[in-house]
């Protein structure tokens, strides 16, 4: 019994981190943000002195010249993650693309205060995927083996993080300011899968007498479906300083608080093999064998970190700008669905800098690190959560004219670790994962 259910649940668990995981929860460093941050690697809370600083660091607004106007668009990003060896041998991919605006920004001045208005989006994936593999063994008991089989996997997956509220930010001296974001937080996801396994050949005997013509080959039929619904508020609080000329300091902290969530959930299981039916004690509907297939509502709210980033920026001439962020993320975990999510304390470094061609021409380019927040995949554990430590560089060209810049460019990240698919004490795989996106912004001083 022990090998029945065991050999059965690794089909059925073997995308159940993925209902539970509707994006890349695993990392912090999803999409880079702003214009000029963006090219930066994001290392941008000593910066932040354009409207991108709503996001990284909203005291840096307060060093805004004039009002100023941002716009970006990330035209076009895609990610992969590889899991080796995880069906019958065989590999498998997931992808996602996505196409959107990821950011909006607008300061004013007013009297001593900058206030402003963002828009951002941090994080944004869409997958739709039709995958069919063969498998040459897939045993239901100790005696009995379905042989070769084909395994056909439909799944789709859509995330969207929102963020979108006012700024202010003033100068309490010369070297020192101090500002705030409020940021209202909406994030929808919803994740659809199906999948099959059936029988190459016929294995399952119908009648007391079985006829070989009638007998039929065996099948199991999944179908999943997990969509989540959350509001909340993000906060984030900056300071910045100027201890000495060419240098500043800042140090910001954030954290969402999700105020209200809906959850709606369902799994549904079919086969036609008594074996299973015993072995996962599967109540039998007619002349089908099903799992209880009721939809699911709840109010399990996510759990997100305290972030707190510091960064030093050098300016060592007039066209050169070095810059450096350190970010810490808390330890947490939190229920969905039924699923307990436990993530570590990360911290992610950057690196940046902006050198001026000329005064109608600059370049930037950062590195960073997006470390997974899930422990460390461990031989012997159970139901262990992927873990891809991913490291990345940007890359951006910019031109000004009197009034206006427009900067295009893009972005590399990529990792490797292990993952546990198949749940419970199931194998443990390598993994591999790597993503990539294009640029385009554009920025306008009034």
């Amino acid at each position: 019994m022990i090998r029945n259910k065991l050999q059965v649940s690794v089909m059925l668990a073997l995308f159940s981190f993925a209902a539970t995981s509707g994006a890349d929860e695993f990392h912090y460093n999803n999409i880079l943000v702003g214009d000029r941050a963006s090219g930066m690697g994001g290392a941008y809370t000593a910066v932040s002195d354009d409207s991108g600083g709503m996001y990284f660091n909203p005291a840096g607004i307060a060093y805004s010249t004039g009002k100023n106007l941002s716009a970006s668009v990330n035209a076009f990003s895609v990610s992969n993650r590889t899991y080796k060896g995880v069906i019958g041998g065989q590999d498998w991919t997931r992808s996602s693309s996505t196409l959107l605006p990821n950011f909006f920004g607008i300061i004013q001045p007013v009297g001593k205060l900058k206030l402003g208005f963002s828009y951002a989006v941090p994080d944004s994936n869409q997958e739709d995927q039709d995958q069919s593999f063969k498998r040459s063994n897939f045993p239901i008991t100790n005696t009995k083996d379905w042989g070769s089989t084909t395994h056909v996997i439909n799944f789709n997956n859509i995330n969207n993080t929102n963020l979108f509220g006012p700024s202010a930010a003033i100068q309490l001296s010369n070297s020192f300011s101090v500002g705030a974001t409020l940021y209202v937080h909406k994030r929808t996801t919803e994740t659809i899968l199906n999948q099959t396994i059936q029988s190459d050949n016929k294995v399952i005997q119908v009648g007391a007498n079985p006829d070989p013509l009638k007998d039929e080959r065996g099948y199991i039929l999944q179908n999943g479906y997990l969509e989540t619904d959350e509001w909340g508020l993000k906060p984030v609080v900056g300071v910045m300083w100027t201890p000495v000329d060419k240098i500043s300091i800042g140090v910001a902290v954030t954290k969402t608080f999700v105020l209200k969530s809906e959850v709606l959930s369902q799994s549904t299981v079919t086969t036609n093999d008594p074996d299973i039916v015993t072995a996962l004690n599967i109540p039998k509907i007619h002349e089908l064998i099903r799992s209880n297939d009721s939809l699911n509502v709840s109010s399990d709210k996510r759990k997100y970190p305290y972030q707190i980033s510091s960064g030093v920026a050098f300016f060592p001439s007039s066209s050169l700008l070095l810059s450096g962020d350190i970010s810490y993320y808390s330890a947490f975990e939190y229920t969905l669905a039924n699923a307990l999510n436990k993530r570590i304390a990360v911290v992610n470094g950057a690196l940046g800098a902006e050198y001026y061609l000329n005064k109608n021409w600059a370049l930037r380019g950062g590195l960073f690190t997006d470390f997974a927040n899930t422990p460390k995949v461990m031989e012997g554990g159970t139901d262990q959560k992927e873990h891809i430590d991913m490291f990345g560089g940007s890359l951006t060209l910019s031109h000004f004219t009197k009034n206006t810049s427009i900067s295009c460019g893009g972005s590399y990240k990529f990792g490797s670790g292990k993952s546990q698919i198949e749940g419970g004490n199931g194998a443990i795989q390598d993994a591999n994962a790597d993503s990539w996106a294009i640029f385009v912004s554009s920025s306008y001083t009034y």
